[in-house]
């Protein structure tokens, strides 16, 4: 096919046809009808001379054909991003297109509210989508053009990165727990039933036993689960504890009836890095919106990075 008698303008189609295989869903982020959605597919079927996508069951599956135009549908996409975006400017009042943001639940908990307040009142015709990380960050991230939020031990080569806050932990133990009274150390800690969060179950040992072993301490760890939100049930119907960041504590404590007290231990903070693929680097939607979650971190009552 001669590139000169390709319209571009169906290249943005084709980009989000490939990559969700499924009509309805690329037509709500072209933000037109399942429809003209379809229209577009048959005019791209012609256009390349290949079905594109076809029918296994109750889904479409790409082609041969198919699977081998996503990336180059997707660098395309991405460069005309770029050409425009050297001269436009971004008006977020009204922007209403989506923001794309990728972190853990426990960030999103307690970062969430202050970033939708101020993106309604920003942006207040933009849409947000907020997704849980992605173990590929950097695909996502170049697929997605959006952010990603994650600990600095998270993170992958090749991204653009800046420091956005640092996370500290917290003892979180119920109302009325014996450990409440008298000395708090590191001892009756180490003594007591703990519950720990093991993002992928794999090990039975955290960075506290680290630092209790230090010590000369170990820790009964009774309780094994993959998040935070698991944990704090098992804390208010029992004697265990666990280590969980502050953030997430904070905005669970007073629902839930939790007590909160700093570790009996040195404990460091983490890095929460921001991070997005370099390709959107002086993109001014990117560069708009990684001001806001700036905004929203210092809004949200995070700790802010330390000024070297």
């Amino acid at each position: 096919m001669n590139v000169s008698a390709f319209d571009l303008n169906h290249a943005r189609a084709l980009h989000f046809l490939l990559e969700e295989a499924h009509v309805a869903r690329a037509a709500r982020r072209l933000g037109i009808t399942p429809a003209a959605a379809s229209n577009a597919l048959r005019r791209l079927r012609q256009d390349f001379d290949d079905e594109l996508l076809v029918r296994v069951g109750r889904t479409l599956a790409r082609t041969a054909l198919g699977e081998q135009l996503r990336g180059p549908a997707r660098e395309v996409l991405a460069a005309a991003e770029r050409l425009l975006g050297v001269s436009a400017s971004f008006e977020p009042g009204t922007y209403e297109g989506e923001f794309v943001l990728t972190t853990s639940d426990r960030v999103a908990e307690a970062l969430l509210p202050a970033l939708d307040d101020l993106l309604t009142r920003r942006a207040p015709r933009a849409s947000l989508s907020v997704r849980t990380v992605t173990t590929d960050v950097s695909t996502f991230l170049r697929d997605e053009g959006g952010l990603a939020i994650v600990a600095d031990t998270a993170r992958e080569r090749g991204l653009s990165t800046e420091t956005l806050f640092l996370e500290d932990f917290v003892c979180a133990l119920r109302e009325g727990h014996p450990l409440l009274k008298g000395a708090w150390t590191a001892r009756r800690f180490a003594a007591a039933e703990h519950i720990l969060v093991a993002p992928r179950a794999q090990s039975r040992r955290g960075s506290v036993d680290d630092l209790l072993e230090a010590q000369g301490l170990t820790r009964r760890i009774t309780r094994v689960v993959t998040s935070f939100a698991l944990a704090t049930p098992l804390l208010v119907s029992s004697d265990r504890i666990t280590v969980l960041p502050r953030s997430f504590a904070q905005a669970r404590a007073r629902e839930l009836g939790i007590v909160l007290r700093a570790p009996p231990f040195e404990m460091p903070s983490i890095q929460m890095e921001l991070m997005w693929h370099p390709g959107h680097e002086r993109d001014p939607k990117h560069l708009w919106f990684r001001g806001l979650l700036r905004d929203a971190v210092r809004a949200a009552g995070l700790t802010p990075p330390r000024v070297p």
